[in-house]
């Protein structure tokens, strides 16, 4: 697929004499590893000295992630700082037209209290039954079973209601080995605001999971669709495709689903080509927020956006039969999954598009 790439283009400003940049202090020098931090950098001569055709703005590196900087002036910059994974990285402020300035260990990322836990997501997951349309009612159903000796914790777990909860965060579920849980009541379901649960193991070598999704008022007609239980090595860090989606809105409802693990707020570009023509313009292009009103440590849904590819569909537009949908990361650091899910008009059978 040929693609053109453009770059900033200078124009050089003369200047009476030489203004080197300086850095003197960067505040707060420590942050979580999920980042978001709001981070000063002091000193002097911060400003972007050239004049640009295209926008230039500072550009700051922690470690080998950079970002733009939000405020610019000549003593002060200010930016966001990108997920990274824990320890020491070195701060790189980067001014166009000049060398580099390196603070070395400039800032230390912390690993958040469910660092020593792995973050698994399911894309779906539901207490009871949820109406949908068309008549249908959907149910899921989860399996998690320990195969091995030890014991493996589980978290966040809600408190039994007749129990008094201990003032500890989070609460936990010991799972002894060879034991399974199935559909657990209380998994820690409060207060999410998308169809996404995130679920917390500490030692996940030995643990086996399995997720299904079905309408049950057909459960005479198909045993509903495995969903993917996305662990850390299934997780996404680039662009990524979605081959061969149908676009026949007559036959499908067809749902872009977006879930985003390292920020509670995260921009993605969505472009659908022909499928079958490399060299073809998008037939369209989006963006997507994927947005959580949790924050902190152990948030138990992951941050979330959706593309009705249905809805588009009555564009007047010449739409492909089959589509290529590509799914780019905005924000540096970003961890996210995406899936397509198309529901079959007359059935309601679940086909669901996933990552290549």
């Amino acid at each position: 697929m040929r693609r053109l790439i453009l770059t900033s283009i200078l124009l050089f400003t003369p200047l009476a004499s030489a203004q080197q940049t300086t850095v003197s202090a960067i505040t707060p020098a420590a942050g979580p590893d999920q980042g978001g931090t709001t981070v000063a950098i002091t000193g002097s001569n911060l400003h972007t000295k050239v004049n640009c055709l295209l926008p230039c703005p500072p550009r700051v590196f922690f470690g080998e992630i950079g970002v733009d900087a939000v405020e610019e002036s000549s003593q002060r910059l200010t930016v966001v700082t990108p997920a990274h994974e824990p320890g020491v990285v070195d701060v790189t402020v980067l001014l166009a037209g000049e060398e580099p300035v390196v603070v070395k260990n400039g800032f230390t990322y912390l690993a958040s209290p469910d660092a020593a836990y792995e973050q698994v997501l399911l894309p779906i997951y539901v207490k009871g039954v949820v109406p949908g349309a068309n008549g249908t009612r959907w149910a899921t159903d989860f399996w998690l079973r320990n195969n091995g000796t030890a014991n493996v914790t589980l978290a966040p777990w809600d408190c039994a209601p007749t129990v008094v909860c201990p003032p500890v965060f989070p609460l936990t579920l010991t799972l002894e080995g060879g034991r399974s849980i199935h559909n657990p009541e209380l998994l820690s379901s409060g207060g999410r605001s998308n169809p996404s649960q995130l679920l917390y193991i500490s030692d996940p070598t030995n643990v086996s999971m399995s997720l299904r999704v079905a309408d049950i008022s057909r459960n005479t007609l198909n045993g509903g669709t495995d969903l993917p239980v996305v662990r850390e090595r299934d997780v996404l860090r680039s662009t990524t495709q979605l081959f061969n989606v149908p676009l026949d809105a007559q036959k499908f409802r067809v749902l872009l689903r977006i879930y985003e693990l390292a920020y509670t707020d995260a921009r993605f570009v969505v472009r659908i080509y022909p499928h079958d023509d490399d060299s073809a313009q998008p037939a369209h292009i989006a963006t997507l927020t994927a947005a959580t009103p949790q924050t902190g440590a152990f948030r138990n849904e992951a941050a979330y956006a959706q593309l009705d590819v249905s809805d588009l569909l009555k564009l007047r537009k010449a739409w492909p039969a089959a589509a290529r949908i590509e799914v780019q990361p905005v924000i540096p650091g970003s961890r996210f999954w995406a899936v397509v899910s198309l529901t079959n008009n007359e059935t309601e059978l679940v086909t669901l598009v996933t990552p290549q």
